[in-house]
């Protein structure tokens, strides 16, 4: 019987154990999105956007001021460190869902073909004149799980229907 009691106390003390280090997690992630979301609106303020669509990635929160016709993109690059980058949808020539595949080793020695996989999958803009093209990640396979990327993938392809109907087409003279 005593057995019994023993086991059931270190049975549930591992669980105790497991639910706390789950709820620190849970806790942290909670933080650290809230930051983000509170500088993603301090950023909006400041370069007095309004926000009719918005969207939390991995890394990123993007939000999209249909009114003005801009994107602010905040890209997460530190613990407290963020990239801020505004698109301005009039000066975007192209916007396209760009799949980057990479190929990885086999794992079984028998069979020498690399097995092809996508490593990340992002929202290209492309701009008029010199400017370089810029791009927001859905989806890398570092960050991440692999069964998340069809939701991902369907998130990107919806943005580049929204966005692609908002550029400025610029009238190109024939002749």
């Amino acid at each position: 019987m005593s057995t019994i009691i023993v086991a059931s106390i270190v049975v549930g003390g591992v669980a105790g154990i497991c639910w706390l280090l789950i709820f620190i997690a849970n806790r942290q992630k909670t933080k650290k999105i809230n930051r983000r979301l509170h500088r993603f609106s301090e950023l909006g303020t400041s370069h007095q956007l309004s926000f009719s669509s918005q969207e939390v990635l991995n890394n990123n929160i993007v939000g999209l001021d249909g009114i003005n016709r801009k994107l602010l993109v905040l890209t997460q690059v530190g613990e407290r460190l963020f990239d801020e980058y505004v698109v301005d949808l009039r000066e975007v020539k192209n916007c396209t869902v760009k799949r980057s595949f990479g190929n990885s080793t086999p794992v079984d020695s028998r069979s020498r073909r690399a097995e092809t996989h996508i490593e990340k999958l992002s929202l290209q803009f492309e701009f008029y004149g010199d400017a370089d093209p810029f791009e927001i990640v859905f989806y890398n396979h570092i960050d991440n799980n692999i069964y998340h990327l069809a939701d991902l993938e369907e998130k990107a392809n919806h943005w580049q229907q929204i966005l692609t109907k908002m550029l400025n087409r610029r009238l190109q003279k024939i002749g």
